[in-house]
């Protein structure tokens, strides 16, 4: 196991299978588990397609770098580079985007209505769909 440099926690462990060790990878606190780094960059909240795959260009991965092949030294230099790229990623964009929702309802907007009620927000049907926003509203109860 490995200390990361600038956290507190394990940065790089495995786990037996039957035949190899699966490589487990922590990039911000987001367990990565897929095949290729480019997807697996995905998992991270607020990396999409095109971040990830301009954030190993930078890097000089190919596209079809795989994860169990990154080292110590890669995770670091990854860890760096979304640091210092001032992009809004994991809770800070959560906490954005509550901090909006919140504006909304507070100022008592049509969407913070439709927020506060569970329903749909941006203009779908209700009358036969809206199945999971229901379901929302009545475990919010």
């Amino acid at each position: 196991m490995v200390e990361c440099v600038l956290c507190t926690y394990k940065v790089v462990g495995s786990i037996p299978t039957i035949s190899n060790y699966l490589l487990m990878v922590y990039i911000l606190r987001t367990h990565l588990k897929k095949k290729y780094l480019i997807q697996a960059l995905k998992d991270v909240y607020g990396l999409g397609n095109s971040l990830s795959f301009r954030l190993c260009q930078s890097l000089g991965f190919q596209k079809h770098f795989l994860l169990k092949e990154i080292t110590d030294e890669d995770i670091y230099h990854i860890d760096q580079l979304l640091e210092n790229s001032r992009l809004a990623i994991k809770s800070d964009l959560q906490r954005d985007v509550k901090q909006k929702v919140d504006h909304l309802v507070s100022i008592k907007a049509y969407r913070g209505i439709r927020h506060r009620q569970g329903l749909p927000v941006r203009g779908q049907r209700t009358h036969t769909n809206a199945r999971t926003c229901k379901n929302l509203r009545k475990l919010k109860r």
